[in-house]
């Protein structure tokens, strides 16, 4: 399944890509947002950062999806980006879940904003109930995409 979604941020690109590219950024934003988290790795070369971390994220699902993923599910994200292009990547994988995810973001500037679109891919590697499961999966992304998107604007000042 694809799926596409946008962030907004009250600032130029090149503030936004500064801050993502900050390990530490990543860091409190977990920590603000309330997540337990383990670094597995953080690197940065030149123009190129990655941050790969696993996090425990609870799971409110029904029906059949809740067959599927545990109440609390082990999740790893690795997470790369570019700053001299502001283009990133994130590969997710779902510790015991049957699911492949994975995307593509561009930063953009524009007027007084950064946009960044975010380009999804969703499998779940399951015939039976896995349209159900990648439905799932994205409205429960969406859920959170607000408070984490808060939690990084609250941050922005200090990459000005």
């Amino acid at each position: 399944m694809k799926h596409t979604s946008q962030a907004r941020y009250p600032a130029p690109a090149d503030v936004v890509i500064k801050m993502f590219c900050d390990a530490d950024f990543h860091k409190r934003k977990l920590e603000k947002l309330g997540i337990r988290y383990e670094i597995l790795a953080e690197e940065k070369s030149g123009d190129q950062f990655r941050l790969k971390a696993e996090r425990a994220v609870p799971v409110q699902a029904s029906g059949i999806v809740k067959k599927i993923m545990p109440a609390t599910t082990q999740v790893v994200n690795d997470e790369r980006w570019n700053l001299s292009d502001k283009s990133g990547s994130v590969l997710v994988v779902t510790k015991g879940v049957p699911l492949d995810m994975s995307c593509t973001a561009q930063m953009r500037d524009e007027g007084d904003e950064c946009v960044i679109d975010y380009h999804w891919e969703i499998k779940a590697r399951i015939p039976l109930g896995g349209g159900a499961l990648e439905k799932f999966v994205v409205k429960d992304m969406a859920k959170g995409e607000a408070e984490e998107l808060a939690v990084g604007i609250s941050f922005l000042d200090e990459y000005r």
